[in-house]
């Protein structure tokens, strides 16, 4: 069995220990201590990181009681090491998994539901619960989590008796067995938890819900705390801000600066595609009346402009109409027919241009990979009209 001194002290940085194992695996080596501050990945937190005799510790795991650690050098067996942990990540980690707790705490007590899924990630935090969160309510479950920050909650940890543990209301998302650790936070949580975590709900800085989705007939919450929750909305207010800037406003009111500007370009949207249907209405005049086949090439035109145009030319009187659009490095395309299968044309287009698309005999959608050049020698000697 590994001492575990994490429990003894989740603040301290250094220990010194004895190196009982050292073997070789395939991502590094695996070194047993006697001892450890190392915390190994469980209960949805992951492990902590550092260097142990001047090697680096890439992960930590237990099994059976015994923490292995994985280091990227090997260490002698039976030699006195000095181990340091990354103290950043260890007390980021500590802040995001305390502000889990309570958040879950305010939550389940709230809802009587469970917390079903905890997910510590690089980025963020996910739980999940399984009880539908109306969005309405989150701003109130936020604020009512950084309440415990505010009044500076003490963040208590206990091994409390089988009898004192029978009569405790407590979360645990399964059953335990043996000596059980609570992890109490005032009146916001009580869960039983192997991680690590602050001493009061000061230290944890702020509690910021910044996603959530109906997940599994639930809900998945996503959070930051901590450093996390300040750096993100730094970025959030630099991007408000910037926004602002381009839109010669203050950031705060970048919002309504956006959805004018998007008013006027749907404005400015409906004004064109206006102009270009008149536009098609003009050409679609100018063809010759009992022209059959017509190549149209244009620019700029989506896949609804090019169907418009191409049934257009077809109501002109032509049997079969193909419109081409710059697009990339090829070309998109529809081609309407109301005798012949549109698709053999397709069919015909796939080995000399790589004709991908398809659609139903009367129209066919699609793109190729060729030049107009090449397109007008095979329409023309298909005996099409080439229109620009």
């Amino acid at each position: 069995m590994t001492e575990k001194l994490y429990y003894q002290d989740a603040y301290a940085t250094k220990f010194t220990a004895k190196v009982l194992e050292c073997t070789e695996e395939k991502q590094g080596y695996q070194v047993i201590l006697d001892k450890t501050l190392f915390y190994p990945e469980g209960g949805g937190q992951p492990a902590d990181m550092g260097t142990l005799g001047g090697v680096n510790v890439l992960d930590v795991h237990e099994k059976n009681d015994i923490i292995a650690h994985t280091t990227d050098k090997p260490l002698k067996v039976g030699a006195e090491v000095e181990g340091e942990i990354d103290w950043e990540r260890r007390f980021d980690l500590m802040q995001n998994h305390s502000g889990e707790h309570i958040l879950s705490g305010v939550i389940c007590r709230k809802y009587g539901c469970d917390n079903v899924g905890f997910h510590m990630g690089k980025e963020s935090i996910t739980i999940d619960l399984n009880t539908k969160i109306p969005d309405a309510d989150l701003p109130w479950l936020e604020e009512k989590a950084n309440e415990a920050i505010w009044i500076n909650a003490p963040v208590g940890i206990r091994y409390p008796s089988k009898e004192e543990l029978d009569a405790l209301e407590y979360r645990s998302k399964k059953e335990l067995e043996g000596q059980v650790r609570i992890v109490n936070v005032g009146e916001y949580d009580c869960c039983a938890c192997c991680g690590t975590h602050v001493k009061l709900a000061g230290e944890i800085g702020q509690i910021k819900i910044i996603g959530a989705q109906n997940y599994k007939g639930g809900t998945r919450l996503e959070l930051l705390c901590g450093k996390r929750a300040l750096q993100d909305y730094r970025k959030k207010n630099d991007v408000a801000n910037e926004a602002g800037r381009l839109l010669s406003v203050p950031g705060v009111k970048a919002d309504g600066a956006v959805k004018n500007l998007l008013a006027e370009r749907d404005e400015l949207l409906q004004t064109l595609n206006q102009l270009k249907w008149k536009y098609f209405t003009q050409k679609a005049e100018q063809v010759t009346e009992g022209t059959e086949n017509i190549l149209f090439f244009g620019d700029g035109l989506n896949s609804k402009d090019m169907t418009h145009f191409a049934d257009l030319l077809l109501k002109k009187g032509a049997k079969r109409t193909a419109v081409f659009s710059k697009n990339g490095e090829g070309f998109a395309f529809v081609l309407l027919s109301t005798e012949k299968d549109a698709r053999t044309f397709a069919d015909e287009m796939k080995e000399p241009f790589g004709c991908k698309g398809g659609g139903k005999p009367d129209a066919v959608q699609g793109r190729v990979s060729t030049d107009k050049k090449e397109l007008k020698a095979f329409f023309e000697g298909k005996g099409f009209l080439i229109e620009e």
